[in-house]
């Protein structure tokens, strides 16, 4: 059985889940396998216990529709654990996707552990042009979503409070892309990239902060209506998409 490196870096309780899937992931694909990484929240140290998703990246030597239907049992055996589906690369597409993904590409090179293999993210190069263009996109795309979105499930207060926790995952890569176009190292933490985002492009941390703490599940968000706090982040999500043109 390869011996897996650098698990002591993972949150203790991801680490018996990835090990394991990791060793049936070799297991299943052999010499194939080039390199494993677990990037995200268990690798950047804000993981919250059956609540956040353990993220893999893998990279193949061949990756074709036969590899991807010998890894179907174990997938489905990973999300009960709350193990998404791997990311399969090749380095060919990494490499002529970088201008294409750079926030993607961004988030794992910088919150990475290797697991397997040789480290294939630490080198990457993101064009701050490519990042700065992605971050406008994804702003502008975000408010459009969260509108429509809205529109789904504007009648369930619940509804609501789970779209704001959605919003708020796929947000904050965007603030750490900003925060790089503008030359500043983003934070490691959730919460410290969002306070430092509205130090430099002068948003309101409140509703995100508030958003991002909020466990409860109760239809209330610090004793607001979800309805409420989804106009106060759609107000500051208006700002950054201004601010964006700028950078």
């Amino acid at each position: 059985m390869p011996e897996l490196t650098n698990l002591e870096q993972l949150d203790e309780h991801a680490r018996i889940a990835v090990a394991d899937y990791v060793h049936r992931l070799l297991e299943v694909h052999g010499d194939n396998v080039l390199s494993v990484a677990v990037y995200g929240s268990a690798a950047r140290g804000d993981f919250t216990p059956k609540r956040s998703d353990v993220n893999l990246a893998v990279l193949l030597r061949e990756l074709n529709v036969g590899v991807l239907g010998k890894t179907l049992k174990l997938v489905a055996r990973g999300i009960k654990r709350r193990i998404v589906p791997p990311l399969f690369l090749t380095k060919e597409y990494i490499s002529s996707s970088l201008d294409v993904f750079p926030l993607e590409f961004q988030d794992m090179r910088d919150s990475h552990v290797i697991l397997f293999g040789e480290d294939f993210l630490a080198d990457l190069e993101v064009d701050v042009a490519d990042l700065r263009r992605q971050c406008e996109q994804q702003v502008k795309g975000h408010m459009l979503r969260l509108r429509q979105a809205y529109l789904e499930l504007g009648r369930s207060a619940k509804g609501i409070e789970l779209l704001l926790h959605r919003s708020l995952n796929s947000l904050i890569p965007v603030l750490r892309g900003m925060l790089t176009v503008k030359g500043i190292a983003p934070p490691a933490s959730k919460q410290e990239v969002i306070n430092a985002a509205a130090k430099e492009f002068g948003i309101d941390a409140a509703p995100l902060l508030a958003v991002l703490k909020d466990k409860a599940g109760d239809e209330k968000i610090e004793g607001k209506e979800a309805a409420q706090v989804l106009e106060e982040v759609l107000a500051q999500v208006r700002k950054l998409a201004k601010t964006v043109d700028a950078l």
